[in-house]
């Protein structure tokens, strides 16, 4: 089941690369599927959050910059896997990850969407199946190892322009990172030293692997702006996972 799944998810991957590159898609975006009136957990995971569709979007677009955002691709989460929400114009497809309990937003160009973006589809589906999360993470390892999965073969963007992260553990314990919104560059396989990083200056690898990515954050100017215009959907979305100031 996983396999078919990833299959379907990459033939989904290369129709919004094609589409982005031939212009607007005529076809519309699907109704929300339903969701727990209850606030219900993805899989049995309080690390899976479900949201509503028009908030996850709303978040989903807020990793990438303004200009983008009208024509971007939106996955969503649904009950039974990602799934497109609408399919945009330009080559980036934004959405709200949640691997490992990691909740954040994240907008690949066309190169991370064929590469990256399948390893969040996969691990929500892994999950689905009852697979804990070292596991998950294992088989993901595994697939860059036997050729399943391959690291971005040139260079490209991925946009995390969203001050919004939030940490959740088995527990359903929330924690809410440090805001740091940022671009990121594919760097498979660099180290620090290759690049003169430093963790938390103005340039660093967030991991050494065939997905680790150069960040580079925005300015403090920018990221006030940032800050301040995302007040009203932190507070929606805070709501929406149950996260308060008691949590902190």
């Amino acid at each position: 089941m996983v396999n078919v799944q990833r299959a379907r998810w990459r033939a989904a991957a290369a129709a919004i690369v094609v589409t982005a590159s031939i212009g607007p898609a005529a076809a519309q975006s699907p109704a929300p599927a339903p969701r727990p009136a209850d606030g219900g957990f993805f899989a049995r995971s309080p690390q899976y959050p479900l949201l509503p569709r028009e908030l996850e979007t709303e978040l989903a677009l807020s990793a990438a910059p303004p200009h983008l955002r009208g024509g971007a691709s939106v996955a969503v989460l649904e009950p039974g896997g990602y799934v497109t929400a609408t399919r945009g114009a330009n080559a980036f497809t934004c959405m709200v990850s949640r691997r490992s309990g990691d909740l954040f937003p994240v907008c690949w160009d066309a190169e991370g969407t064929r590469s990256l973006f399948p390893l969040d589809v996969d691990d929500a589906q892994l999950r689905l199946t009852g697979k804990a999360g070292a596991e998950i993470e294992q088989v993901l390892a595994s697939g860059f190892k036997d050729g399943h999965y391959r690291p971005p073969s040139r260079t490209g963007i991925a946009y995390m322009l969203s001050p919004l992260r939030y940490r959740i553990d088995e527990g359903g314990r929330i924690t809410r990172s440090n805001p740091n919104p940022h671009v990121m560059f594919y760097g498979p396989n660099l180290t620090d030293g290759d690049i003169g990083g430093l963790r938390g200056s103005v340039v660093f690898m967030n991991k050494v692997g065939p997905d680790g990515m150069i960040i580079v954050p925005v300015g403090q100017k920018e990221r006030e702006t940032i800050l301040l215009e995302s007040t009203s959907l932190t507070e929606r979305l805070e709501r929406a996972i149950g996260y308060t100031s008691l949590q902190r």
